[in-house]
């Protein structure tokens, strides 16, 4: 495939051709839901289209070294070895695959944050119910300026038989980017990484963050279908997992490696082919242009906000931890209104949170927006 450039408006004006979304649509939601791309929604069509008029044995043959294309395709995106990598629903299933399998016992310490995914927060609440263990809940400092202020409010609630440490890489709430691999391994706790805010833009080596394991939902960020995910567990900790889910295939078949988490019976076999061409399609435009043009667009937002009348960053913006997502509260003013009204005037599609101490309008730009439509939310926010 032809590389896509990512590095000026001409990038959104040859990506934005490439998503299913309509036009006149500005859209600054994918921390939720990303507008899958044509060519991966064309063949998962095509091929689901295929599956049904012939769902023989025989026509079906194709999937398993299907599976392994991509899974192979995904690994090489993210610096890892196939072995290491399960494909999943969601980044949802991921995290509660690594909580359910885990061998934990009573008086075993689990650390989050309170700024943790639900799904990458209940699931542990559950796994301490049936083993016995204690969730240890860490503050957020939210005006974070540095790493290391984000890493000494989890270090203070570490103690000797803290067993895991999960955190949400990139924060859906405020944005804040969790350095963490350090203070795991410091710990000599199993390091879960929930990267469903960062895989996708983020041009990750996943063995160089020495984490244990790694979710991430494909329908993100990455610009895939609708209920696929992954999940990443380095290869020396794979023998300390057991499949939370068993299906036909797992004593038949005696999947290797992160394949025994994909033992969940019949599957959506055909969205294999989406996959692949949301893969090739991140491969072929870069992955450290997709996160330098993410950045770039999130800071000129950023940026802009000091312009919009009573707009109030949450998070300090600083560089060092943040990411492509934008929290903004509008102090004495009702978020309802303002959301509706950027929807309703200008088909402007964001998030919002309504109470709490991430309240306030999410914004997460992608490179399929513009510079122009950048500054065309910041225009509609002054009203």
């Amino acid at each position: 495939m032809t590389a896509v450039a990512v590095s000026s408006n001409r990038t959104a004006a040859a990506v934005r051709p490439l998503v299913a979304l309509n036009k006149g649509l500005v859209y600054r939601n994918a921390a939720n839901i990303a507008p899958c791309g044509k060519a991966a929604l064309d063949e998962y069509l095509k091929q689901l289209a295929d599956f049904q008029q012939n769902p023989s044995f025989q026509n079906r043959e194709i999937y398993k070294p299907l599976s392994e294309s991509v899974r192979a395709k995904l690994a090489a995106l993210l610096s890892a070895a196939p072995d290491e990598i399960a494909l999943t629903r969601n980044s949802s299933e991921s995290n509660n695959l690594i909580a359910q399998g885990l061998r934990l016992k009573p008086g075993d310490k689990i650390l989050i944050t309170a700024h943790n995914h639900p799904s990458n927060t209940q699931s542990w609440q559950l796994r301490a119910q049936q083993a016995g263990t204690t969730v240890v809940v860490a503050d957020v400092p939210i005006y974070a300026k540095s790493p290391d202020e984000l890493l000494a409010t989890l270090s203070k609630k570490v103690s000797p038989k803290t067993r895991v440490i999960a955190v949400s890489h990139l924060t859906n709430t405020t944005g804040l980017l969790y350095p963490i691999a350090d203070l795991a391994h410091q710990a000599n706790a199993w390091c879960h990484v929930d990267g469903a805010q960062t895989f996708g833009w983020m041009n990750l080596h996943l063995p160089n963050l020495k984490i244990d394991s790694f979710s991430g939902s494909f329908h993100k960020w990455p610009m895939g279908p609708l209920e696929s995910g992954m999940l990443y567990v380095r290869a020396a900790r794979l023998p300390e997992l057991t499949p939370a889910i068993l299906s036909i295939d797992y004593w038949s078949d005696k999947p290797t490696g992160a394949r025994k988490f994909e033992t969940l019976g019949q599957r959506d076999d055909p969205k294999l082919r989406g996959l692949e061409k949301t893969i090739e399609l991140l491969a072929a435009t870069g992955m450290a242009q997709i996160e330098s043009r993410a950045l770039a667009l999130s800071a000129r937002f950023r940026a802009g906000l000091a312009a919009v009348p009573s707009a109030t960053l949450k998070g300090s913006g600083h560089p060092s931890v943040s990411g492509p997502v934008v929290k903004v509260q509008f102090p004495n003013q009702d978020l309802a209104t303002i959301y509706n009204r950027l929807w309703t005037q200008h088909r402007i599609a964001i998030a919002k949170t309504d109470s709490g101490d991430a309240a306030g309008l999410r914004f997460s730009p992608h490179i399929d927006n513009t510079e122009a439509e950048i500054d065309l939310v910041l225009r509609a926010l002054k009203g």
